[in-house]
């Protein structure tokens, strides 16, 4: 079983790999309810996936990502792909995928993915300085002979996106590549990039509920590292509540831990910070958005409902994230869905919603004179 890191600390030419080319799926809108739409069509054969990330391109298209697609073949029957993309261009769709149809890999990091050995789930993305998206990952490991019995991320990477083209240029290490994840979640302000970290291990560690699931040591903790603005392969520096520091080991949780899971998203909205955490990832019930004048906190919630699961006794709801919307004053957001056993079916499929977007309240000299300096 391969654990070695994948790239070297410099960015590496990436490895060639063929894409399938596949149409656009185009929609009357981009509301929930199309979006909703859309995966339920099966676009581009993508009869489910997890885990929706989206980030705005320079030119108003859309980035999205995915971990473990179930992509339908040629034959009828499926394959699970650990990761693809999609490109949202307005209300028009195309999905990425490595490979061919009859043989569908992983959009990103194809050649280094052994299926369920060594693979690589999508985290966080944003465009640095350099004129190119970064999208950050997880290299993740199967210690066990099954697959998501025994999981764990060794490392993080990155892919290196030609914005224009969404070909990917090349990979690197980030300048934390460290298991911590930094890069889960990412935002920007018009200063630093923040780099938020959750540990992702959900599978095979502690019992809850009789399943091995989360490793409860660090599933609850969010901490976050910053970079300046779109170096984001540069050493970062850690909130140690006190301050900003080279050294990892004094990170300290930015939301409350007394929760199972917080497997949270951030984005930066009229100059207020707003998390969005589906509480338990998938145990749990509430959806919670929390509100803070700075990326380090404090974060107060500020609404919380109980999203509905998509079958009475055997689905469930996990990780919620913001998605950018074209409408303004809205925020759009998406929720994943499964079932407890894991099956491949139109329960695995991301639904949509939206929330409001707070009012403009402090610009950023008004949050430093009361002491909110970033």
């Amino acid at each position: 079983m391969a654990t070695a890191a994948v790239v070297s600390s410099r960015m590496a030419a990436a490895t060639s790999v063929p894409s399938v080319t596949l149409p656009a799926i185009c929609l009357p809108g981009a509301t929930p309810a199309d979006l909703d739409r859309l995966f339920a069509s099966e676009p581009g054969g993508v009869v489910g996936a997890d885990y929706q990330r989206a980030t705005t391109l320079p030119d108003g298209r859309v980035l999205w990502t995915f971990q473990d697609a179930e992509v339908r073949l040629p034959t009828g029957g499926t394959r699970l792909v650990h990761n693809i993309g999609m490109v949202q261009d307005g209300s028009c769709f195309r999905v990425l995928i490595g490979g061919t149809p009859a043989e569908p890999q992983p959009w990103l990091f194809a050649a280094e993915t052994t299926p369920f050995v060594r693979w690589f789930w999508p985290l966080g993305a944003e465009m640095g300085a350099d004129g190119l998206l970064h999208v950050f990952a997880a290299e993740m490991n199967e210690r066990s002979p099954g697959y998501l019995v025994r999981t764990e991320p060794s490392a993080t990477v990155v892919a290196i996106v030609d914005p224009v083209s969404l070909q990917v240029r090349s990979t690197a290490r980030p300048g934390d590549a460290s298991a911590s994840l930094y890069g889960f979640s990412i935002e920007s302000d018009s200063t630093w990039t923040y780099l938020f970290a959750q540990c992702h291990r959900q599978f095979g560690f502690d019992p809850y509920i009789y399943v091995y699931a989360h490793d409860m040591t660090c599933a609850p903790r969010v901490t976050v590292a910053r970079v300046p603005r779109g170096q984001l392969l540069a050493a970062p520096t850690y909130w140690t509540g006190n301050g900003w520091r080279a050294d990892p080991a004094g990170a300290v949780p930015i939301l409350d831990t007394s929760r199972l899971v917080n497997a949270s998203q951030f984005t930066l909205v009229n100059n207020q910070w707003l998390a969005i955490t589906k509480v338990g990832d998938w145990w749990g019930d509430r959806v919670v958005v929390e509100y803070a004048l700075r990326a380090v906190g404090p974060y107060s919630v500020i609404a919380q409902w109980v999203p509905a699961t998509k079958c009475a006794v055997d689905c469930n709801n996990y990780f919620a994230s913001w998605i950018p919307s074209a409408v303004s004053g809205q925020l759009l957001y998406g929720l994943s869905h499964n079932r407890w056993d894991g099956i491949a079916s139109e329960v695995y499929r991301p639904t949509f919603g939206t929330f409001p977007a707070p009012p403009q309240r402090l610009l950023p000299a008004e949050r430093c004179s009361l002491g909110y300096c970033g």
